[in-house]
């Protein structure tokens, strides 16, 4: 498989894909869900007895997501967290399911663990609300 380029996001650009990505993220989410309903995680004895063709499934289904988030251009990280590369070089949006919209930066060289908060953009910071 042939390397892409990095496609490079607006903030609104990347809100935009998490629709596209959310809607086949909750496809899979159904599907993992429903194989884990097929099957007791032990049976009596305390044994982990794992079907022939679950373990197939789940990492078909995973690598299926990871494609189709890579189609977008973002960066598949983890179960169900993408991050998308921002105009600047060193900082990706981060996102992760169950999230609505982009609200979480990180360093390229960070990791989850390390996302904070969407900086407010220059001009939108309410100073009222100091006032009272």
């Amino acid at each position: 498989m042939e390397k892409q380029a990095a496609k490079v996001f607006t903030l609104a650009e990347a809100n935009a894909a998490i629709e596209e990505i959310s809607e086949f993220t909750a496809e899979v989410v159904y599907l993992l869900e429903s194989v884990r309903e097929r099957f007791p995680a032990q049976d009596e004895s305390g044994k982990l007895e794992v079907p022939e063709g679950i373990v197939e499934e789940v990492e078909v289904a995973l690598n299926r997501w990871s494609q189709r988030v890579a189609q977008t251009g973002a960066h598949p990280k983890g179960f169900f967290t993408v991050d998308f590369q921002s105009a600047d070089p060193e900082l990706l949006y981060c996102w992760t399911w169950g999230e609505e919209r982009i609200g979480f930066v990180h360093n390229v060289w960070e990791n989850f663990a390390h996302r904070r908060p969407l900086p407010e953009p220059a001009g939108t910071v309410d100073h009222m609300r100091w006032v009272n």
